[in-house]
């Protein structure tokens, strides 16, 4: 499958993104001269909404699109309530700070090429402060766009492939993985097809001074992109990708499990065209 772009035509859509953050620990609590350990949660949340205006400024020789954005933010950021006792102030000012740059600098012009991949924007999103690489950024700044990069599989529900993944980024010597990419029926009436798209990857990070356990991390991504037959633009889009980081301690007496040390950030995006 391929995009056949003609300049001056514009596609509209709503992009809803939400980000939650998370932190799992324990905490202790001595009653009657006795201590005794319970697991603590913290997290926070931000949403966000916008209507984005794509427009094909111009077509290459190649096929290749020089594509426009324009926003209309909805509303600005929303934190929703949290309990109090679970709300981790600095995990909320971090995603609200995130929130106000992103909706300042969401647009963006680049190239689409027939098969989907673009060039030309910014490396990755505004800062979510994880440590290098910055996969969950980097994936956010693709996966906000209404945009699907075509696999070489022949478009028939059914049809799928997969491979492993073995990254050459210094920052990750021992990462392993795998991408999954299959084509299914599309839900309704219209001549479409949805490209279901799954990433996992794993690693050891580099060890801290002040860390005396190892720290693993994995980034999961789930992505399910409904095209239509007609001219390959997307039709909707369900989107998700996390980042997380624990650090493995021995089990502690009185506890059923190990204790849980850990950080996760999710990012969940809905995409639908507007007529």
């Amino acid at each position: 499958m391929s995009r056949r772009f003609i300049a001056g035509t514009a596609e509209h859509y709503r992009v809803s993104l939400s980000l939650r953050a998370e932190s799992h620990s324990v905490a202790t609590q001595t009653v009657a001269a006795q201590t005794y350990v319970a697991p603590v949660t913290h997290e926070a949340e931000v949403r966000m909404r916008w209507n984005v205006t794509r427009k094909v400024e111009a077509v290459k020789a190649d096929g290749s699109a020089a594509v426009s954005e324009s926003l209309e933010i909805l509303g600005g950021c929303d934190a929703p309530a949290q309990a109090p006792e679970r709300l981790d102030e600095a995990m909320q000012k971090g995603l609200d700070e995130f929130c106000a740059g992103w909706l300042k600098e969401g647009a963006a012009s680049y190239v689409e090429s027939p098969r989907g991949a673009m060039s030309g924007l910014p490396r990755s999103a505004p800062a979510l402060g994880e440590t290098s690489p910055p996969l969950l950024s980097l994936w956010l700044v693709r996966a906000v766009r209404p945009n699907a990069l075509f696999p070489t599989l022949h478009v028939q529900p059914g049809e799928k492939s997969q491979r492993t993944l073995h990254p050459t980024d210094a920052a990750l010597p021992d990462a392993e993985g795998s991408e999954s990419t299959e084509w299914v029926d599309a839900p309704g009436d219209a001549p479409a097809v949805t490209l279901h798209v799954v990433q996992r990857l794993s690693w050891r990070e580099t060890a801290k001074p002040s860390d005396v356990t190892p720290r693993e991390a994995s980034f999961f991504a789930d992505s399910l992109t409904t095209v239509s037959l007609l001219d390959g633009s997307v039709q909707r889009a369900s989107r998700s990708a996390s980042r997380e980081t624990s650090h493995k301690v021995d089990p502690v007496p009185g506890l059923p499990d190990p204790p849980d040390f850990s950080t996760k950030l999710t990012a969940t995006i809905a995409i639908e065209r507007l007529p």
